[in-house]
């Protein structure tokens, strides 16, 4: 039996990858299990959701477990051998983006990865594509965006953690089998609630900006990421690295621009010429950053540091090599999608 693993199927972009392959039954062809991993026992499919799935003769399986203590693998090991799986497809979108300690990073980022892969049968893995992130690359600098070539210069636990994570699939030089995707910053539906945090002080003027906003940032909604996922899994690609972002990258001050006045459209009222920001002077976010890396050096790790630390800097990336290959792609671009982001976030 062929079957498809997903990872971290509850989080931001499991949703959207599930979503995905609700909506369109082209992939279906390529396994007959859908496995979804998840690090609670909280059901996150709806009884709609689970019948498409049975109708179009996808056998559904429901795992927990966690990476640092290996109980995902010993779980997946157990069903592998109750069902029999004769050919193993797995999209990888686990990975701890915030947490307490420092070390969390790496015991779960890269040990938890490293150990996963080690404990999986080799025999009959096809396809593991693992889903990386901007993190490792640092900032641009020069204006130079980042691409398939650049070097790694992570600034952190979070960015060190996955640049070790990629080093290790690329050691293992098996560019059938491996696929690294790297995504910046996410947006879209169904989302955690430190975007919906994010979206309703933006809305309201009550989001920081540094400077005048100028710095670039380039963005993917979920949806894009979890099709540019399936693809690549599914599809006879040509690479095994590829970024994936919208075309364009976005100032802060346009992105905070957008959201404000499709918060003005939901609440009946113009925003025009009365854009608000909480104007934090150039540097700012540098000195955040030097004091993170500094505390992070002690092991002590605090999320709206290293937001702050961020939040003035550039952080562009070309998907163009993606783009080229997979010019079907309908893309969710960032403005279009705003005002449903928005309906979301205030409904909650």
């Amino acid at each position: 039996m062929k079957v498809l693993l997903i990872t971290g199927a509850d989080g931001w972009l499991g949703r959207a990858i599930v979503k995905k392959l609700l909506e369109s039954d082209k992939f279906f062809k390529n396994f007959n299990y859908l496995v979804l991993h998840s690090l609670s026992k909280k059901k996150f499919l709806n009884e709609d959701s689970i019948k498409t799935f049975k109708n179009n003769g996808i056998s559904l399986l429901f795992i927990n477990g966690a990476l640092e203590d290996n109980s995902l693998s010993k779980n997946f090991l157990k069903i592998s051998k109750e069902n029999v799986f004769s050919e193993l497809n797995i999209i990888y979108t686990s990975s701890i983006i915030h947490c307490k300690k420092v070390k969390d990073f790496f015991e779960i980022n890269y040990v938890g990865l490293k150990n996963f892969y080690n404990n999986l049968d080799k025999s009959i893995l096809k396809k593991f594509t693992y889903i990386s992130s901007n993190s490792p690359f640092g900032f641009n600098k020069k204006g130079i965006l980042f691409d398939e070539f650049s070097k790694y210069k992570p600034l952190g636990g979070y960015g060190h953690s996955k640049q070790l994570a990629e080093e290790f699939l690329l050691s293992i030089q098996n560019e059938k089998v491996i696929t690294i995707i790297r995504a910046p910053w996410f947006h879209g539906n169904d989302m955690p609630d430190r975007q919906i945090n994010f979206l309703r002080k933006a809305s309201k003027g009550n989001f920081p900006i540094i400077g005048f906003g100028k710095n670039k940032r380039s963005l993917v909604n979920t949806l894009d990421l979890a099709v540019a996922s399936l693809n690549v899994t599914f599809s006879n690609r040509k690479n095994n690295i590829y970024w994936i972002s919208e075309l364009n990258s976005y100032s802060m001050h346009f992105i905070l621009k957008i959201i404000q006045k499709s918060y003005g459209k939901r609440v009946k009222k113009s925003f025009k010429n009365k854009i608000k920001f909480l104007m934090l002077p150039i540097g700012f976010s540098s000195i955040c950053c030097v004091i993170d890396l500094f505390l992070q050096k002690l092991g002590i790790y605090n999320m709206y540091l290293h937001v702050l630390g961020e939040l003035g800097q550039n952080i562009e990336c070309s998907s163009k090599k993606y783009r080229d290959e997979f010019p079907d792609h309908e893309w969710h671009e960032f403005p279009n999608s705003i005002d449903d982001e928005l309906n979301e976030a205030f409904k909650k």
